[in-house]
């Protein structure tokens, strides 16, 4: 690690204590890699993720410069008809200068823990086929047959993302049980 990288240094926070510089960087960069959910209504959307998600941050920063960010949400969500409170990675993020470095490897197993100690029913998370991999790293299991039905009625489309899902609670076992047969419906992706 060089003397500049010391510098680089762990931080969380809730929401509303997440400082403005650091905010902003992570939501601009955001803006680029996601563009999709800053279209429409979306398009001058000022927050990272929705506040009723109750969005806490991890990341490493050099002061107010931003290296890598990822957010655990708390949400609901259901299959076959039951309702699980979940907890969720998203907004993963790593500076183009800082990849290749383990930083986002990093949050992502600080999150594994956070979530599997989070009181969530369940861990969850939605990404794209080719990152199955990465999040495999901090132990979480594709869920292969699984499909994501998202929408305000629980079935406006159908996600092109894989789910990936982590046991926290007696009540993982019957929501991967029932995961086989029956979707997971979202009020709307995050």
């Amino acid at each position: 690690m060089s003397a500049a990288d010391s510098a680089i240094e762990f931080h969380e926070y809730s929401d509303g204590d997440l400082p403005e510089p650091l905010r902003l960087q992570a939501l601009c960069f955001l803006r680029i890699l996601w563009p999709e959910g800053f279209t429409g209504a979306n398009r001058f959307r000022d927050q990272i993720t929705d506040p009723g998600l109750r969005p806490h941050h991890l990341l490493y920063a050099a002061g107010t410069q931003l290296v890598s960010h990822l957010e655990v949400i708390t949400t609901t969500v259901s299959v076959n008809e039951i309702e699980y409170r979940v907890q969720s990675p998203t907004s993963v993020l790593t500076y183009p200068a800082f990849r290749g470095e383990g930083w986002s490897g990093r949050l992502n197993t600080k999150a594994a823990k956070r979530i599997d100690t989070g009181g969530a029913d369940i861990g969850v998370l939605m990404c794209a086929p080719d990152l199955i991999k990465f999040y495999s790293r901090a132990g979480w299991t594709h869920a292969s047959a699984a499909t994501v039905v998202a929408g305000p009625d629980g079935g406006t489309w159908t996600s092109d993302d894989v789910l990936l899902t982590r046991p926290t609670s007696p009540k993982s076992k019957p929501f991967l049980e029932d995961l086989r047969h029956h979707p997971m419906r979202i009020a709307d992706e995050w």
